[in-house]
């Protein structure tokens, strides 16, 4: 091994200039800092060509709106970000290391802020400019309060329409999708045929669009004549057409949830003298039942939506009323209701999802 002379320590594998006793820099935050500011400026022209678009020529709130408050927004984590890379490049050179670091940190974090902050604040004011451009053409076609007001009682009226067939489609579709995953799971050969009906069934109608499926029961049942079925209310004919498809979903969803329990569980409950139904009932599905409590509402979400498919058959649902009056006023508004409508009854079942989804991470890890 070589030795310098003078008996200090080796340099090599340093970069030229650096010394050897000192600790490697922190990362420069220069390019965070940059692409915030290019960022920043975006969204400030952005914001002013909105505040353009929505208010009248000539009005001093527009430079208000457009530039100054989007600036002060934006800018207060862009100068955190700026002071920070400065006060580092300061601290390191006064050989103050840990405190170079620190302010590297903030700096740094300070410009992901303002990306995060200014990225915003660019898409909504981008959406905002197309609802106001060409003198709000996109919000008077669909986003008119007028004849959102006008429609929204009937509309409201028409949604429990859709609330009852999806309540009872979802009913229908976790008891029959429970039978079908538990005869698909059924051991032993002799139940082969029974285990094949059940794998034909979801296979079939998982493949079936639900409007196709809809269609077929809800005009294809009444044109039998048949005694009873063909005399039932087209409501209940698409609650079976939806339930008929959901529960296939749905049998997945239970199959998955039995399979992923341990094997164990079940060998130990008939070794305590449990039958092999008792230990279905007591032992295999509650914990399925916890298991799949977040994809089962989630598939519940999407068969609330697919109740709007029931227009094809004529049923007067939020949809269909909200079509009426969008061809009586030769606008779009009254459907915009619709959606948002929707939307106000599944955000709050997708904030559940997300909450049953942490809870079941919080408990497997605990375990």
């Amino acid at each position: 091994m070589n030795v310098q002379a003078s008996g200090t320590r080796m340099t090599d594998g340093l970069a030229p200039g650096d010394n050897a006793s000192e600790p490697a820099r922190p990362l420069s935050t220069r390019g965070y800092l940059s692409g915030a500011a290019v960022l920043a400026l975006l969204t400030v022209v952005v914001c002013y060509a909105f505040a353009g678009a929505a208010l009248p020529a000539g009005q001093p709130l527009r430079i208000v709106l457009g530039i100054v408050l989007p600036a002060v927004i934006v800018g207060g984590p862009l100068l955190a970000a700026y002071r920070g890379s400065s006060l580092s490049d300061q601290e390191w050179a006064a050989g103050r290391y840990v405190a170079a670091r620190v302010a590297a940190a903030r700096s740094r974090n300070a410009s992901i802020a303002s990306l995060g902050l200014t990225g915003f604040i660019a898409i909504v004011s981008l959406a905002g400019l197309l609802v106001f451009t060409n003198d709000g053409a996109v919000q008077k076609t669909f986003l008119n309060g007028e004849f959102m007001v006008k429609s929204a009682a009937d509309i409201g009226k028409a949604l429990l329409i859709n609330v009852e067939i999806a309540i009872g489609a979802q009913i229908l579709a976790m008891v029959f999708g429970l039978l079908l995953a538990i005869g698909r799971l059924l051991p032993g050969k002799g139940f082969w045929p029974v285990r094949a009906l059940c794998i034909a069934y979801i296979d079939v109608f998982r493949g079936i669009p639900s409007v196709v499926l809809i269609y077929l029961v809800c005009f294809g049942l009444p044109l039998t004549e048949v005694p009873i079925l063909s005399e039932g209310d087209p409501i209940l004919y698409a609650v079976v057409a939806l339930s008929l498809t959901y529960s296939a979903y749905n049998a997945e969803l239970y199959r998955a949830g039995i399979e992923s329990i341990n094997k164990s569980q079940t060998s130990a409950a008939l070794s305590m003298g449990l039958s092999q139904p008792d230990v279905l009932r007591f032992v295999i599905l509650p914990q399925m039942s916890r298991n799949i409590a977040a994809p089962m509402l989630s598939t519940f979400i999407g068969l609330q939506k697919d109740t709007a498919l029931v227009i094809v058959v004529g049923i007067i649902d939020a949809f269909s009323q909200a079509k009426i009056y969008s061809a009586n006023d030769f606008n779009l508004s009254a459907v915009t209701a619709v959606c948002f409508l929707f939307v106000l009854i599944t955000i709050p079942q997708t904030r559940l999802v997300d909450y049953l989804l942490a809870r079941s991470s919080t408990r497997k890890k605990g375990v």
